[in-house]
């Protein structure tokens, strides 16, 4: 019988990330004879059907709002009161709703998809039914509460995507020994050209020959695109045409760094050179545009999808010298690293690309081959399902 394993997204804002399509790969390449996937989503996504479309079962089930007096006097002097509500309606309630669900489904094993910071709700609704329990953790965080360490330091496994995360979850004082590192791995097979270069060039009016450089990213101050809104400004004085393409949407709590991002657009005299072509669910294609694809965040990413999926096209690469991407990117051999937040270090890099189109061809290659043979999914799937079948043997040892 196929072991019956609960997928959990824990996002809420709506924001379709990585995280998302790192478990959609890993849901699809799951062998169905041996794993049987069920999903569960916070909130209603476009994904909901690619999901679906793999065989797995999908369900929504949003997670409550925090409780909150209407008056913020009350919400001061009654602050005890308003944690113990939510705690209340927050972790206990619904870890008794998800037990249910868990004990139901014949769960066999659970796996979080964020964060030993989220889902803890069903972090104890596991533990309540006696289900083991993993999380894939995605991020760097710069602390780590009481109840994070005190729930993580229990779950069966904690699956790293990069050392960088391992190590600041020892630097935060929360290091499971249940840590272990699985890079990513991306499924080539699902990226399918939506619109061509010639198209997107004729969409965004943009003519032949044209130098095109761009970031693709949420829009949010820590992906850093004021760094290559600013190396765009320098450039347009050896390429007085380049165009910068900014893919990715920004959230109602994002909207003020977009309009920041557009102010310095106009203040710096690039208005015409800066393109914000928005959400797009064909992203790559636009990377297929590009002459030289950027990753520009100033705080250390996780992992960054990015860097792999540009590689995966041969593209020149230049990313920065913080996060996962510098465990990914071989300087000088694979794609060029920076320092975050340098504008003249980025136009620097992204001008001897252009410059030396022989070079930079070389380098895209270079990073595709990287990336095939140290980054493919086979290997993270290989990995990952081989920390399943130690936790489950582990749990039926237990319970014998």
């Amino acid at each position: 019988m196929a072991t019956r394993i609960l997928f959990v997204e824990g996002n809420v804002d709506g924001t379709v990330g990585g995280s998302y399509f790192l478990m959609l790969d890993l849901v699809r390449s799951l062998d169905r004879s041996r794993y049987e996937p069920l999903v569960v989503f916070r909130r209603s996504n476009y994904l909901e059907d690619s999901f679906r479309e793999c065989g797995a079962e999908v369900v929504v089930l949003p997670k409550e709002e925090s409780f909150a007096f209407r008056s913020q006097l009350a919400n001061r002097l009654l602050l005890p009161l308003k944690k113990l509500i939510n705690l209340y309606r927050r972790l206990l309630r619904p870890a008794v709703v998800h037990a249910r669900f868990i004990r139901s489904r014949s769960i066999d094993l659970v796996n979080l998809n964020n964060s030993i910071t989220r889902n803890h709700d069903w972090m104890l609704a596991a533990r309540m039914v006696g289900v083991p329990c993993i999380t894939h953790e995605m991020g760097i965080n710069e602390r780590y509460s009481p109840l994070s360490r005190f729930l993580g330091e229990r779950l069966d496994a904690v699956i790293c995507l990069s050392h960088v995360i391992r190590d600041t979850m020892v630097a935060r004082g929360a290091s499971p020994g249940n840590a272990h590192v699985i890079h990513c791995g991306i499924d080539l097979t699902r990226y399918r050209q939506v619109e061509s270069p010639t198209d997107l060039r004729i969409k965004h009016s943009i003519p032949e020959g044209i130098p095109i450089v761009g970031v693709v990213g949420n829009i949010r101050k820590w992906k850093g695109q004021e760094t290559i809104v600013r190396a765009t400004a320098l450039l347009k004085d050896r390429f007085p045409e380049i165009k910068c393409l900014l893919v990715g949407g920004a959230t109602q709590g994002d909207e003020n760094y977009r309009q920041h991002l557009e102010r310095l657009c106009k203040d710096l005299g690039i208005i015409d050179n800066v393109i914000f072509a928005g959400f797009q669910k064909n992203a790559i294609d636009y990377m297929r545009l590009m002459d030289v694809v950027c990753h520009t965040s100033t705080s250390p990413e996780p992992f960054g999808i990015v860097t792999l999926e540009a590689m995966s096209l041969a593209k020149p690469l230049v990313s920065t010298t913080i996060g996962g991407p510098a465990e990914v990117v071989i300087p000088g051999t694979t794609g060029l690293l920076v320092d975050p937040g340098r504008p003249e270090l980025l136009a620097d890099a992204i001008g001897s690309f252009l410059s030396d189109p022989v070079r930079a061809s070389g380098m895209g290659e270079r990073g595709r081959e990287h990336m095939l043979k140290n980054f493919s999914l086979a290997s993270n799937v290989s990995q990952t399902t081989a920390v399943y079948e130690r936790v489950l043997a582990n749990r039926n040892g237990d319970r014998r």
